[in-house]
């Protein structure tokens, strides 16, 4: 799967219409299997070629998720400065920037609302992270409303460095420097769950970013569904 994605990252780098159409389907594809809510989530890709080089595309606020083409989108520099564009770009705007300037390997940000990764999550064991306020990874040793339950809690390679935020408010800049600090951490963090409200994953492109996010909700559903099954059992 990673090295089907290393070729469809290249494909179209540098064609900035082929770039904005292909996160107009991503955002339509989370919508369709229930990832997001009509005007929910928030998707960005950034520029690498040309004059336009670390301009950012990203999705406008609370526009239908259904009806979204790549006019819709929203053209915004670095500093989160809106370049072009007629609707008013995502709330997110302060930690999609913090992300892209904290992470040079990073082109692409998905952020979502995808309910059994954010419902398991809060189910689960956490424990700080050393140093950084706020920020958790998982203790894996078992579902914390039943200590004795030991589950199959493996996480796929590709998200293996999972890490768990504190609530902050939505579009803050509180936020943002939590997910920056978070992501800093190690070119190996993917993906992140913000507690009580979503998901962001990152990638070399949308396709990737988009993959890690689906990656851990396909993880927590099969954990879910395996919990209650157990329960049933007894």
């Amino acid at each position: 799967m990673v090295g089907a994605l290393s070729g469809i990252c290249e494909c179209g780098r540098g064609d900035e219409g082929y770039i904005k159409s292909e996160l107009v389907s991503c955002v339509k594809t989370l919508f369709s299997k229930g990832y997001v809510s009509s005007g929910g989530g928030n998707h960005s890709v950034r520029l690498r070629d040309g004059s336009n080089a670390s301009h950012i595309w990203i999705t406008p606020s609370g526009y239908p998720r259904s009806h979204l083409t790549v006019d819709d989108l929203v053209l915004i520099d670095i500093d989160g400065n809106m370049l072009r564009g007629d609707l008013r770009p995502s709330i997110e705007v302060p930690f999609h920037t913090q992300i892209y300037r904290v992470r040079d390997d990073v082109s692409a940000v998905s952020h979502a609302h995808s309910p059994y990764s954010h419902a398991l999550i809060q189910t689960l064991r956490i424990v700080e992270v050393d140093g950084h306020t706020g920020v958790f990874g998982l203790n894996c040793s078992g579902l914390s409303s039943s200590p004795s339950q030991q589950l199959p809690l493996s996480i796929p390679p590709v998200i293996h460095n999972l890490l768990i935020l504190e609530y902050r408010q939505l579009g803050s800049r509180a936020l943002a420097r939590l997910v920056g600090d978070a992501f800093s951490i190690s070119n190996g963090v993917k993906i992140l769950v913000l507690l009580d409200h979503g998901v962001i994953g990152i990638g070399r492109c949308i396709h990737e970013a988009v993959m890690h996010v689906q990656l851990l909700e396909e993880w927590a559903r099969c954990v879910t569904i395996a919990y209650r099954l157990d329960k049933a059992s007894k």
